[in-house]
């Protein structure tokens, strides 16, 4: 069959499901199955929807598509370094009968340009708080059907509505579930530096030079030297952004490296100074034999004038291989004794609370912020068109 006629006959079935729709001759769910069945992804039939004037007000529940519930042979879970626990990678296929091969990102800014570039064959991503809604808006992510998700029910409260995943902003949609929370501040070795620190000053003094770790991450960088300054970790302000700029740049020759990977091992090792994630800290605790000598030598600081509060979140991108199989293993991952066994390996807090703490081990709920360090905290949110502003601010200070 020609080419040229098939183009012209699915163009011309569109216009007539647009058609259908603009007068109210289908319900919103047929006309989503009809799309599907013409190879629209999700993404596009929301956007198809807009476009030919079909009711999407914000307080309408949008429709999902039907899932096919044929398991597949292997999903695969792209996911930061250690950050699941591998003993579990044969509970679920013994649970769920099929494979889930786990490949790895080093930040979220590879995460989005991998997707934006067209990557597929990605199950279940973990994208930070304020990357999340990047994709939400940007059209990379599947909507979730909550129906196959009934382990949401163990979710804390305060992480099922995030703003950068509010289904009621989302014409009842939810993009996401979260996976582990947690805080960003340093670990200080006191055989090193024995008086205790509690400001982001000793980052930035020069009798430290060589001795200092930080993350490789855009957002965390500048995020620190804007506490420092007194700013918002979410400025919009081009002025204070630069102030935060130029004092990374400042610090540049203090840093022996930028490393959002090997920051236990950078601690074990003797380095003075490590901006890391709290769950870092634990593990080289663990690391270091996890008795009292180890839990004294390494102090975790989270910084008087103010650090970030992180939430990651699990979500389906387009182009994956198996909806359903990306809906099981989150689910699963959701239950509150895998989270517990989960958080035992990787050191974070889940977001299973207070579900999973009898399945916790008490050493992983060690640095659980207190409510007058969470009175500090501030948690990253989009900057819409100002990220530029800081890929920017992070290009210069990379490249001082």
């Amino acid at each position: 069959m020609d080419d040229r006629y098939i183009v012209e006959r699915d163009e011309k079935d569109l216009l007539g499901l647009c058609r259908e729709a603009k007068r109210g001759g289908i319900t919103r769910r047929q006309f989503v199955e009809r799309a599907l069945l013409l190879g629209l992804s999700v993404s596009a039939v929301g956007a198809l929807a807009g476009a030919c004037g079909e009711e999407t007000t914000t307080g309408e529940t949008a429709t999902i598509p039907p899932m096919d519930e044929t398991k597949p042979a292997e999903i695969v879970f792209y996911n930061w370094t250690d950050y699941f626990n591998p003993a579990l990678t044969k509970q679920f296929q013994k649970d769920h009968g099929f494979r889930v091969r786990e490949v790895y990102f080093s930040s979220n800014e590879e995460l989005l340009a991998k997707l934006k570039a067209g990557a597929k064959g990605y199950d279940v991503i973990v994208p930070s708080d304020y990357m999340a809604h990047i994709m939400i808006k940007s059209g990379l992510l599947e909507p979730l059907d909550m129906d196959y998700l009934p382990n949401f029910k163990y979710v804390g409260e305060q992480f099922r509505k995030p703003n950068f995943d509010d289904p009621d902003e989302n014409n009842g949609l939810k993009y996401t579930v979260p996976y582990f929370y947690g805080t960003t501040g340093y670990c200080q070795r006191t055989d090193k530096v024995p008086e205790l620190q509690t400001r982001w000053d000793p980052l930035w003094d020069a009798q430290y030079k060589g001795k200092i770790n930080m993350l490789d991450d855009e957002r965390e960088c500048l995020g620190a030297a804007l506490k420092k300054l007194g700013y918002s970790a979410n400025t919009r302000e081009q002025t204070e952004l630069d102030e935060a700029t130029q004092i990374l740049i400042e610090q540049k020759p203090l840093v022996a490296t930028y490393d959002s990977v090997n920051m236990r091992r950078a601690m074990v090792q003797g380095q003075s100074f490590v901006m890391c994630w709290d769950g870092d800290v634990l593990m080289g605790i663990k690391t270091m034999g996890g008795d009292a000598r180890a839990k004294k030598l390494l102090h975790y600081v989270l910084p008087e004038e103010g650090f970030c509060l992180w939430t990651d979140a699990m979500s389906i991108p387009v182009g994956n291989s198996s909806r359903y199989g990306a809906h099981l293993f989150m689910d699963w991952l959701m239950d509150p004794k895998i989270a517990g066994e989960n958080a035992n390996w990787v050191w974070y807090l889940s977001a299973i609370i207070p579900a999973s703490w009898e399945y916790t081990d008490p050493f992983a709920l060690t640095l659980a912020p207190t409510d007058e360090q969470m009175a500090r905290s501030e948690q990253f949110n989009d900057l819409g068109e100002f990220a530029t502003a800081y890929s920017e601010a992070w290009r210069k200070v990379k490249s001082a």
